[in-house]
């Protein structure tokens, strides 16, 4: 079969054709792939923002972490006080006698026997009810201020083997309270019961009441009973031995005021030191 004929000239318009196309004239020529990648490697890109870094926070350092402390056991209550001692007499192996006065009635011969006892340099102890307190506080300072010591005789001397534990405790605790409010100075370890009447349950509770000691005596004057002053310097001289106690009362029914010098002087003739219960003690 022979080749097909082709006109002269047709060679010219089919080449400008092909170039035409490869120049990208024709815009319904389709562009090539290579035309595409070109295009997208030449285009210049917008700028980029790039936001600074934030740093990530630095941890905190790792403390060891401290237990709590541990709370304190709570308060044990404080051990239960034995019943109170009763005392008659003190240290008989010493030359040393205690002067005590109680002071429940009316103020008597207080300053006066306050001014002996300071004129000879000697402390003594008073059986102090609450009652009289309140009635003559300044005397009271005085007492402690002097430096002569308390004792807890009750707040108006009832007899303690009539009461029961709670009203023996409110007679110990009110004239306490009335002594410390007035001088900042306790009663304590020392009871001396109304009329000196007691049994086992009276020194088992104010023994719990924190009163380590029943303070009773040796000798007792008996000026209470109205007997003379000579009458009583002569009972409390040939009664004295080491270690006695005495009692005398402030009130102006009896003489122990007016005598209380030369029971002084009799017994420092004798030999004897004088001071306050605590002094006598063991």
């Amino acid at each position: 079969m022979s080749a097909p004929y082709v006109r002269p000239g047709s060679v010219l318009v089919i080449a400008l054709i092909f170039v035409a196309a490869a120049c990208g004239d024709s815009g319904d020529v389709t562009p090539s792939p290579t035309a595409s990648f070109v295009s997208a490697r030449t285009t210049t890109p917008s700028p980029r923002v790039s936001a600074t870094p934030t740093p990530a926070p630095t941890p905190a350092p790792t403390l060891p972490r401290t237990p709590p402390p541990t709370p304190p056991p709570p308060t044990a209550p404080p051990p239960s006080t034995g019943p109170a001692q009763v005392i008659e007499r003190g240290d008989t192996s010493r030359n040393v006698v205690a002067l005590s006065f109680d002071a429940g009635s009316d103020v008597g011969y207080s300053a006066s026997i306050l001014d002996t006892l300071a004129a000879n340099g000697i402390t003594a102890s008073f059986g102090m009810t609450g009652r009289w307190a309140e009635e003559y506080p300044d005397l009271v300072r005085r007492m402690v201020n002097e430096g002569h010591s308390m004792i807890n005789h009750s707040y108006n001397h009832p007899s303690f083997r009539d009461l029961s534990q709670a009203e023996r405790w409110d007679q110990l605790d009110r004239t306490e309270k009335i002594i410390r409010d007035l001088t900042g100075a306790t009663t304590k370890p020392y009871f001396r019961p109304p009329f000196g009447a007691y049994d086992d349950s009276v020194n088992a509770d104010v023994g719990k009441r924190g009163y380590a000691y029943n303070v009773m005596w040796t000798v007792d004057s008996r000026g209470w009973k109205g007997i003379s002053a000579g009458e009583i310097t002569q009972r409390c001289l040939e009664m004295a031995e080491p270690g006695a106690i005495y009692i005398f009362h402030v009130g102006s029914a009896s003489q122990d005021g007016p005598a209380l010098q030369e029971i002084i002087d009799g017994l420092r003739d004798r030999g004897y030191e004088i001071g306050s219960v605590e002094d006598v003690l063991p």
